[in-house]
């Protein structure tokens, strides 16, 4: 994976191996295997060789981790290089698979040594819970099945990936075309929108038969671990020891109750302020009073120096931390053909360094990317040092926290970085943003459940099951005439294919963020702290308690809603 710079050295310097020789990359099985072999026979007769194997372990892990996350990364940055392709599926196929299977027998011996019960309970206490559960839900014949998952995710990146549309001569990607989503002329917006939905739905049969070909595989992998349906046996999975799946369900109706109303009263006023008699779909990003469309940057630079702006204001070192990012080439923000859609933070175990992937586009809503996948960014450099590796990745519930926390933060300064007149837009929009996407969270999430407690439904009852629920959570959208583009458009949420069950997340995670803000707007420095309190234990500690070294409560529930939205609400009028 090549040396380390001059500059990461002298910032973010590469941690020694325990026990791994320097630069060491697990290219192949074969290079792996000896080292988890004498993982498997190495004798623990004391604790203090347990420890020294679970972090010798661990680093074995993270040098596997470290492959998978550059060859993934080089492959989804470029899905028309074969070759890229090639090495990522033939990682996944011929790696990956004897890896888990070791790392299995690895629990096992975990488990059944000794002196694991004379392990410090807060030191180890997660990593314990984990492994036991890991242990529960392994089933050999299901790492097949991954595989062929994951067959499944590379296609669907092929087919989204692909999407372009021809626009006044020229070729655009689907999330280069979304600029035009903001302009004043409507005529153009509903062209714009046309123009993107019509090329998805060119490739809905094939998305359709991709889906359920996944479907199928989720729920083998569910019966072949002893789970009555997907649902129950991905809850656990993604290691939801502290909420049930029937909380899931309490959340979406307190969304339904509290979000809901505040979000029709948004778009009503919306409507009202367009002078229309109903909105349609091209009517929901742009000004409503018409103003041209606000475009902070116009390039990958641009970007990042307007939300380093932005970063600077919260605390100067997460701003530092941006700019070093882009002078490592950590940094892959702008959108061309055959690069995968959407955006994430990944981190590269070998140098415990983040790399943010984005499709940016010219607008604000893109420098919001950018400040949320800051914020997943700070939480890797904050947690760089803790051991074993699995401590350095936070539960999903929390790692979201820290983005959209730091996008609240970053919404209290946008005066600072904009003139008065954008400012005030960019507030409205984000504070717009926060109701509807938790709207969305809800619809997309409740759908999900709907779909794998529902194993044997046909795509008609599909569709209609997501009708029902995009009516139950957001009404106030005129679809008419729309009706093929409405009843596919949950093609466009890549979690829903590629992490099933990854979305609720983001709505525990709002509510958090709600509360990094609530406390920021009264007392700054306070709220940075407790969040960088928070971020810095990575996922050393339960979900709950994670929530409260950051100043947070968790809230599985939605309780917190109400009191939230009010504050939300305050401030949305303020933007009027």
């Amino acid at each position: 994976m090549g040396e380390s710079s001059s500059l990461e050295q002298e910032q973010y310097p590469a941690i020694p191996p325990r026990n791994l020789p320097p630069d060491w990359v697990a290219s192949t099985w074969e290079e792996l295997e000896p080292w988890y072999q004498e993982l498997e026979e190495r004798p623990l007769e004391t604790v203090q060789d347990l420890e020294n194997w679970l972090l010798d372990r661990s680093e074995v892990d993270a040098a596997v981790s470290a492959v998978s996350a550059r060859l993934n990364v080089a492959h989804v940055r470029h899905t028309d290089d074969e070759d890229a392709e090639r090495a990522h599926l033939e990682y996944q196929t011929e790696v990956i698979p004897p890896v888990r299977k070791a790392g299995d027998r690895l629990d096992r011996k975990y488990l059944e040594c000794p002196s694991r019960n004379s392990l410090d309970e807060g030191r180890w206490g997660v990593y314990d819970r984990d492994c036991s559960l890991s242990a529960k839900l392994f089933r050999e014949e299901n790492v097949a099945l991954g595989v062929d998952e994951e067959e499944c995710i590379i296609e669907y990146g092929h087919l989204t990936g692909s999407m372009t549309v021809e626009w006044e001569g020229e070729t655009l990607t689907l999330p280069a075309l979304a600029k035009y989503s903001e302009v004043a002329d409507r005529a153009v917006r509903e062209k714009a929108w046309r123009l993107a939905s019509q090329r998805r739905l060119e490739d809905r049969e094939a998305l359709e038969d991709l889906f359920d070909k996944m479907r199928v595989l989720r729920e083998k992998m569910a019966a072949n671990a002893d789970f009555p349906d997907f649902r129950a046996f991905r809850h656990l999975e993604y290691g939801r020891l502290d909420y049930e799946p029937a909380d899931c369900m309490v959340l979406h109706q307190s969304i339904e109750d509290h979000v809901g109303p505040l979000l029709a009263r948004m778009q009503a006023t919306r409507k009202d302020s367009f002078g229309l008699d109903h909105l349609r779909p091209w009517d929901m990003a742009a000004d409503p009073l018409g103003r041209p469309a606000f475009e902070p940057f116009k390039d990958p630079a641009g970007q990042v120096r307007v939300a380093a702006s932005l970063l600077e204001k919260v605390a100067p070192s997460f701003a530092d931390d941006l700019r070093w990012m882009e002078a490592e080439g950590l940094l892959d923000l702008e959108t061309r053909p055959h690069k995968r859609q959407g955006g994430f933070m990944e981190t590269f175990e070998d140098r415990r360094v983040p790399f943010i992937f984005a499709n940016s586009g010219t607008t604000h809503r893109d420098v919001e990317t950018l400040v949320h996948e800051g914020g997943h960014a700070a939480h890797a450099l904050l947690s760089r040092g803790l051991e074993p590796g699995s401590y350095r990745h936070a539960p999903l519930e929390f790692a979201e926290v820290a983005s959209m926390g730091m996008e609240c933060m970053t919404m209290e300064h946008l005066d600072a970085v904009y003139p008065a007149e954008e400012a005030g837009r960019a507030r409205r929009f984000a504070l717009e943003g926060v109701v509807s996407g938790l709207a969305w969270i809800a619809t997309v999430d409740a759908f999900q459940h709907w779909i794998y407690t529902h194993p044997s439904h046909t795509r008609e009852e599909r569709t209609t099951a997501w009708l029902a629920l995009c009516g139950r959570f957001s009404s106030s959208v005129n679809w008419e005439g729309l009706e093929q583009e409405h009843a596919f458009e949950w093609h466009r949420q890549l979690h829903i294919f590629e992490v099933p069950f990854y979305y609720v997340e983001y709505a525990l995670a709002q509510i958090g963020a709600l509360q990094v803000w609530s406390v920021y707007r009264k007392n700054p420095a306070e709220a940075v702290a407790a969040y960088r309190e928070g971020l810095s234990l990575g996922g050393c500690r339960p979900l709950p308690a994670l929530f409260e070294a950051a100043g947070l409560r968790f809230d599985p529930r939605g309780d917190l809603l109400p009191s939230l939205m009010v504050e939300v609400e305050e401030a949305w009028e303020q933007t009027l």
